[in-house]
């Protein structure tokens, strides 16, 4: 029964607009400058009729200087002055337009125009004045576009801690050499000047002068010494620690520049979104004022609309100015002075796909994922770096343990010449000649060193399980953060495609709603509830993509493969174990 009502109900609702719809005709007078506004304002014009309302347009071009000159007519002029009132037509005029707010206003003002003179029987004149934006525009010479690429190269060449990451690889590589140089010979030059009392010189038989001036040349090789051959290799193993350590922090570094590239665009976007929101803003307060002006609207909506667009702009302001802080942040860790934008990334940027599919699809696989946490984890920088330092420690307790009993070698040569003698006893005949040469093999055997090496080895012993139980720590902590950010990417991509979904719903409630508000058939708080949800779902999606395009590069990272961002074959590499794991059964 009350189905049947209801059918009823529409039909007559139906009927009912049908006997009470009207045709219209209108003549619209157009100059050469206005032309291309007329499907617009065939648009716009049916908003505010009825929708079995019709309108017959003839459309009349003219040359501008001998438009207006018969009545019964709805005139789009574009002059730098207001024309004067004809009796019974209607004369819109605009000195011009510089962006797309300013034809929307000649639009709507020659739309109202219409349903005045159509409906209302009402004829006058207004002029539209539009003021050209003086706001600087920066040209492609003076701002510099700049992608992943082209920040990774400035951050490699100008950033400061880079260059000192790299000065400690020079020391570190230094330092094996230092080691290594206990092996080569040393070779020492001197040359004395002895003087001994003239009694001691005259009474020795002719054994020594009062004067004597010598030189000569004494050599020394390490012939073999178990602590200075391991403690070589511990140099390299200890290089090769810093070597991690050092990649480490510069990939760290690169982390935190793409997580700022990110913001920014995050960022720029919202400022884009809130840009747009004013400009909705400020077209409805337009109509609230021209609605206001011909008396169908309460002042109210006016004051309404000039509060949401001073509380836009201050959002505005503030989203300026986390751009410009984001912006100066970025600029200073890769030191360029010229102002800059950046590329824009999203998910269908190649950079952040994997085999050109969304990321997470193929992150989503478990196989991938046992290949990240248990395989790929173990090259990261980090891990490699404790690894290096436990080999290092086992080699100095291998010292310890070793010095013991182990020899030392050494081989020491010296050659020796008195090239003047002066004073008492300088002429006497000796029975040996002024050179002299002597060579010397040493050999060390350590027998009891009081406790000192049982106590160093205990020490290498306790340093070596807090060494593992660090790398296992910082595994589990890789792995975990891995996981986390797994989970927030799948996270984030579902929150995307819903707010994408939202944005299109929303945006067509608005459309409906704002069409309702121009025949004034909802008010303006239902419009404001339809405006802000719509604007809260494109914020929504610009913070989801950018949050999973965070998470992917937080995987990147925390796998110790951020710079596949910016650098295609280690990308390629990363993609190739990626597919090997897949396929293996």
């Amino acid at each position: 029964m009350i189905k049947k009502i209801l059918i009823v109900t529409f039909l007559s609702s139906l009927l009912l607009n049908i006997l009470n719809a009207k045709e219209y005709k209108i003549r619209l007078v157009l100059d050469d400058n206005s032309s291309g506004f007329i499907k617009d304002i065939k648009e716009e014009t049916k908003t505010l009729f009825n929708l079995e309302d019709k309108i017959n347009y003839q459309i009349i071009k003219c040359k501008t200087t001998n438009c207006i000159d018969k009545e019964n007519r709805i005139y789009l002029i574009k002059s730098e002055n207001k024309y004067k009132k004809i009796k019974n037509s209607y004369i819109v005029s605009y000195n011009d337009f510089f962006s797309k707010l300013d034809k929307q206003k000649i639009v709507r003002a020659t739309a109202l125009s219409i349903f005045e003179f159509l409906k209302e029987k009402k004829s006058s004149s207004i002029h539209i004045e539009n003021k050209k934006n003086k706001k600087l525009i920066l040209t492609k010479k003076d701002v510099k576009l700049l992608n992943l690429d082209d920040v990774y190269s400035n951050l490699i060449k100008n950033n400061f801690s880079i260059k000192q990451n790299y000065n400690n690889t020079l020391l570190s590589s230094l330092d094996i050499e230092s080691a290594k140089s206990n092996y080569k010979p040393q070779v020492e030059f001197f040359s004395n000047v002895i003087q001994i009392d003239s009694d001691r010189a005259e009474y020795s038989s002719g054994q020594y002068s009062e004067g004597t001036v010598d030189m000569g040349v004494k050599l020394t090789q390490l012939i073999y010494s178990n602590s200075v051959i391991k403690n070589i290799e511990i140099k390299k193993l200890l290089d090769k620690s810093v070597e991690n350590q050092i990649k480490a922090s510069n990939d760290e570094i690169l982390y935190r520049i793409v997580l700022t590239y990110l913001d920014i665009i995050r960022a720029k976007n919202s400022i884009d979104i809130i840009n747009t929101n004013q400009q909705f803003i400020k077209e409805n307060l337009e109509f609230a004022k021209e609605q206001f002006d011909i008396g169908v609207a309460d002042k109210s909506d006016v004051f309404r609309w000039e509060s949401e667009l001073a509380d836009a702009s201050m959002k505005l302001t503030t989203a300026q100015n986390s751009l410009k802080l984001l912006k100066t942040e970025l600029a200073n860790t890769i030191l360029i002075n010229k102002d800059y934008i950046l590329k824009k990334y999203d998910l269908d940027s190649e950079v952040f796909r994997i085999f050109n599919n969304d990321a997470i699809k193929v992150l989503d696989n478990s196989k991938v994922q046992n290949l990240l946490s248990e395989e790929i984890v173990l090259t990261h920088p980090n891990l490699k770096y404790i690894k290096r330092l436990i080999e290092a420690k086992k080699e100095e307790k291998s010292i310890n343990e070793a010095s013991r009993y182990s020899p030392k070698i050494a081989f020491e040569a010296q050659a020796r010449k008195i090239v003047d003698r002066y004073g008492q006893a300088e002429d006497f005949q000796r029975p040996w000649d002024d050179e002299e040469y002597q060579a010397v093999l040493n050999l060390t055997i350590p027998i009891y060193e009081g406790g000192k090496k049982s106590v160093d080895i205990q020490k290498n012993e306790l340093e070596l399980i807090n060494l593992k139980l660090k790398y296992e720590e910082t595994k589990n902590l890789i792995n975990k953060n891995i996981k986390q950010n797994i989970d927030a990417l799948d996270s984030s991509f579902k929150k995307l495609f819903y707010a994408k979904k939202s944005m299109k719903f929303t945006k067509k409630n608005y459309q409906s709603v704002l069409d309702k508000y121009k025949k004034g058939e909802v008010n303006i708080i239902t419009l404001l509830d339809a405006q802000n949800t719509y604007t809260i779902s494109r914020l929504n999606k610009n913070i989801s993509e950018v949050e999973y395009l965070s998470n992917l590069s937080s995987i990147y990272y925390f796998t110790g493969n951020i710079d596949v961002l910016v650098d295609k074959n280690k990308k390629n590499n990363l993609e190739k174990k990626i597919l090997k794991a897949i396929d293996e059964k």
